[in-house]
């Protein structure tokens, strides 16, 4: 009897993993791959007093590989907004880059707010630059490595979460924009 009760309860195991059609659902997640989604503001030169700035702004509609038609990641994940690490530093010995976030944390998080009117996610970030010097600003590093990132939705519980893997314009293989303020 006890050997009927475990062969029952392992097919109703198995069955319930295969009854998901792909790791998306089983995890009740997806993952979407879009380049240039985030682009770095490229003055010829910076000054003391300046802002170093990005933005980004997509649809809510985008492409998912292997499917024709966009993936509306509002309607998928019911998102309000996408958020995304990013990180400015200063260069304050040679290789070594210092924070210049007040609160001294390594990383500052952006948040793409859905905006209703255009159907798109925006977040628009300007950081003051209050000293002359070498600076570099980078993004969270992605699951697929330093030269891309992650942008999280930020959905309500028990809904699909959505990650959207990008880069950044004018950034170097390990992610980072280099610049100097004179």
């Amino acid at each position: 009897m006890k050997a009927i009760k475990h062969f029952v309860i392992a097919v109703f195991g198995l069955l319930s993993l295969i009854s998901c059609n792909s790791d998306d659902e089983f995890y009740n997640a997806a993952y979407v791959s879009v380049p240039d989604l985030i682009t770095i503001d490229t003055p010829a030169s910076y000054s003391v007093g300046d802002n170093v700035s990005f933005h980004t702004d997509f649809s809510r509609y985008l492409p998912e590989d292997g499917f024709t038609d966009p993936l509306d990641i509002y309607k998928t994940s019911k998102a309000e907004s996408f958020g995304f690490a990013y990180r400015l530093e200063k260069e304050t010995a040679p290789d070594v880059w210092t924070s210049v976030f007040d609160n001294g944390d390594e990383f500052s998080v952006a948040e793409a707010v859905y905006q209703t009117a255009t159907q798109t996610y925006k977040c628009d970030i300007a950081t003051p630059l209050n000293s002359a010097g070498n600076y570099r600003l980078g993004f969270g590093e992605s699951y697929t490595g330093y030269q891309s990132t992650d942008l999280i939705s930020r959905n309500p519980e028990n809904e699909t979460s959505v990650r959207i893997t990008t880069n950044a314009n004018n950034t170097n293989g390990q992610g980072y924009y280099y610049f100097t303020v004179n």
